[in-house]
């Protein structure tokens, strides 16, 4: 039986190895020119978020969240973890709004300046949000019957059914 732990921790490696790449891909929009695969690899980097990342939150709010709120009995509920998912949603929204721009070969240098701040502030949320995550996983592991945890990973794992790759 896989436990909660290792269900979430797999899927969250696999998350980081995108986030991980953010800095980099920051990094490309000071280079002079705009190296050619910057667009491909912010296409790749924004349908990972959308289509993987945004899912998974959604996932986890729905599956988690209600667990750790009974279990903690809301003495340390997850309000701030959903408030970080809505902080995450909002740059995500922005990370959107700057990629019709790159599409339109529009994003000039203050566009670029946003973007970099917007991708920066997403490697540091999510890296961090994601550690917390880790230890809300150990709680579940540690208070929840093998069954119980074998009922969370099923609903954890439409989540992880698509590939998680870049």
């Amino acid at each position: 039986m896989t436990s909660v732990t290792m269900a979430g921790h797999e899927h969250h490696e696999r998350i980081l190895a995108m986030i991980d790449g953010l800095p980099a891909l920051a990094d490309m929009l000071d280079q002079r020119p705009r190296p050619a695969r910057f667009e491909e690899r912010f296409a790749s980097v924004q349908a990972f978020i959308t289509g993987t990342l945004v899912p998974h939150m959604e996932t986890v709010e729905s599956t988690l969240y209600p667990e750790l709120d009974r279990l903690m009995q809301n003495r340390h509920s997850m309000a701030q973890m959903r408030r970080e998912h809505d902080e995450i949603r909002g740059l995500v929204e922005r990370l959107g709004t700057f990629g019709e721009a790159i599409r339109a070969g529009a994003l000039g240098p203050a566009g670029s300046m946003g973007l970099r701040r917007v991708l920066y502030r997403l490697y540091a949320m999510l890296k961090v949000h994601l550690a917390e995550e880790e230890e809300y996983l150990r709680v579940l592991e540690h208070s929840l019957s093998d069954k119980e945890q074998a009922e969370l990973v099923r609903g954890l794992e439409h989540a992880t059914a698509e590939p998680l790759s870049l």
